[in-house]
């Protein structure tokens, strides 16, 4: 227990094993008494003057009913009522440490105690029983934490395992229907924490390192109230919020980027000048560069304040699109996704009307093209780029293609494509990673003497062989030399879904990875499950071991996409939430539209 804390009593719908729930409440006239908080072993907790500390507890009365919403009777045929407590705490990580909020306060959680309650017992005609001398039988039975259905909201994905979207840019999804209860946060090393939401879905899709040991993220959202209320009025959705926050996780700034159409800008990088690069596509007409067709791959550079430099797009009149962006060491900006049009500035790729192929484009500081190149066909695209000190280019992402264009012979309906290009755009080798079922590459981290790669798989056979596949889908990560071999690969995973969506490279030569996974065995055993999925922090040493693992969530789906490590070593992961509890408390999602959320670990 927590020297600063308080005590109080709320009104809650509480069920009862299966006997039992609690429906109905009603706030007692009791104005509170103080009471003398105390530590797990009964002693007084002091402040730092050596006070005692007391608190207030106000008294919530419920009644208690069947699983039908019918009030239970005593003897005399009054309902039962039962008094529940509650606490609302101060949210500390594993280490102790309180856990803040952006705007430097402590966040707050509440604590739900169960509450043994004694009932009558009945027959099965729900006559109350006697003993031998006419005494009315009773029970005990308990109150548990809040337990509630919950619909939670799943992405769609196609069969070779790619996100779906809709017309404006936006993920398809489902609905799934589970139980769950609360859950208390603190189980990890997060002590910072952040979400972003209206009343529409909204993500964070995007952290990046700034040189003053702070960060900026991008949030993508389809709100125009709550955390966006009044910042972007008139603009079409889903529109992009930058933000900047200082090293301690206080909100700087925040710059709206708007348009006519839907923008998704789904990286972020930083140059040596705090410059801020961000890439993704449109199909708006107003951005201030050319709008050639559906949708565009844009870049868009910003200065360390926010302000637009210039953005400039790529494509034709088809779909185009960037996923991912990396800073040059000498400035130079490499973009990655996929290309669909034959026409506008693709023209040049010389791909034939009707085809399609992975896209990777590089601009000089000013946003000049300097190349753009196709590799694959139908069905390939890159979702991660990464570059490394002498400006060679790491490519990955998911290739299904089986024409004559194709980059390889596929194993299944999707392999993992790892592709090597110099400065100059000049593939330098194509690697296969993949098996009989889908298997994909999500991010890339480039290394003095080669890069890995994270993603899922759920394969076993091919050059998933060594690593089996433990259910659903597994997380991995290889790493190739600069030459294309494969130094050594690490399995993660557990009985469901487990992804990896991010790495980053960390200074001692280790990595740290981010993703999400619905397990709480095997290699999540240590960490458990909150509810629906997890986002997960995993941390690698230079050879491949994981070396630490910390889960992040609350009862609903929480996932994280993105990840970056700070000048004072810390990591920042971005992604989404539908939960409100657990190290989400204080979020806003009503679990069925997810928030954007943002946590830092040690």
């Amino acid at each position: 227990m927590k020297a600063n804390k308080k005590i109080v009593m709320s009104a809650i719908a509480l069920t009862m094993a299966v006997l039992v729930i609690v429906s109905a409440c009603k706030r007692n006239n009791n104005p509170g008494q103080a009471v003398v908080v105390t530590d797990e072993y009964g002693n007084p907790v002091t402040n730092e003057n050596g006070e005692v500390l007391t608190t207030i507890v106000y008294s919530e009365t419920v009644v208690v009913t069947d699983k039908n919403g019918v009030p239970i009777t005593d003897e005399n045929g009054e309902a039962i009522t039962v008094v529940l407590e509650t606490e609302i705490v101060e949210v500390t990580n594993a280490n102790g440490e309180k856990v803040y909020d952006e705007n430097g306060e402590v966040k707050t959680s509440v604590i739900y105690h169960p509450k043994d309650v004694e009932i009558p017992v009945t027959d099965k005609d729900g006559n109350v029983v006697t003993d031998k001398n006419g005494k009315v039988s009773h029970t005990v039975i308990t109150v548990p934490a809040p337990n509630e259905p919950i619909i939670t909201t799943l992405v769609q994905t196609d069969a070779n395992g790619n996100t779906v979207y809709d017309k404006d840019g936006n993920p398809v999804t489902y609905t799934r229907k589970y139980t769950t209860s609360v859950v208390t946060p603190g189980s990890n090393s997060s002590n910072w924490g952040a979400t972003f939401s209206g009343s529409k879905s909204d993500a964070c899709n995007a952290v990046a390192p700034t040189s003053d040991g702070g960060y900026v993220s991008l949030v993508q959202t389809n709100s125009s109230d709550g955390s966006f209320a009044g910042l972007a009025s008139g603009s079409a959705v889903p529109y992009m919020v930058l933000m900047k926050f200082d090293s301690s996780g206080i909100l700087k700034w925040r710059k709206a980027i708007t348009s006519d159409g839907a923008l998704s800008l789904r990286s972020l990088d930083t140059d040596a000048s705090g410059n801020i690069i961000a890439a993704g596509y449109s199909n708006a007409t107003n951005l201030g560069s050319p709008h050639y067709g559906e949708y565009d791959g844009v870049i868009y550079k910003f200065n360390s304040s926010g302000d637009m430099q210039w953005v400039q797009s790529y494509g034709g009149s088809l779909v185009d699109f960037f996923n991912d962006v990396s800073v040059c060491a000498d400035g130079s900006i490499v973009a990655a996704g996929g290309v669909g049009s034959s026409d506008g500035a693709a023209a040049p790729l010389g791909i034939a009307s009707g085809r399609a192929a992975a896209l990777v484009a590089k601009y000089d500081a000013s946003g000049n093209l300097i190349f753009a190149k196709a590799i694959g066909s139908v069905g390939d695209s890159f979702n991660g780029v990464d570059t490394d000190q002498s400006g060679s280019i790491y490519a990955v992402g998911n290739f299904s293609s089986s024409d004559a264009s194709r980059a390889f012979n596929g194993y299944g309906k999707s392999d993992a494509a790892i592709v090597r290009l110099d400065g100059s755009g000049n593939v330098s080798w194509i690697r296969q990673f993949g098996g009989s079922g889908i298997d994909n590459a999500n991010s890339v981290a480039a290394v003095s003497d080669g890069c890995v790669v994270v993603g899922r798989s759920n394969s076993k056979d091919n050059s998933f062989a060594s690593l089996g596949n433990q259910g659903g889908y597994d997380a991995y990560a290889v790493k190739y030399s600069s030459s294309g071999s494969i130094a050594w690969q690490t399995p993660f995973r557990g009985y469901q879904d487990d992804t990896f969506t991010s790495i980053a490279p960390v200074s001692d030569g280790s990595f740290v990875v981010c993703g999400y996974s619905a397990s709480n065995n095997r290699d999540l055993k240590t960490v458990g499950n909150k509810g629906g999925a997890d986002g997960i922090i995993v941390t690698l040493g230079a050879t491949g071991q994981v070396t630490s693992v910390e889960g992040y969530g609350g009862s609903r789906d929480d996932k994280f996409e993105n990840v970056c490590v700070l000048s004072g070593g810390k990591y920042i992961a971005g992604g989404s939430t539908l939960s409100a509890d657990g190290d989400l408390v204080g979020s806003k999602s009503d679990g069925a539209n997810t928030a954007g959320m943002m946590a830092k670990f040690k």
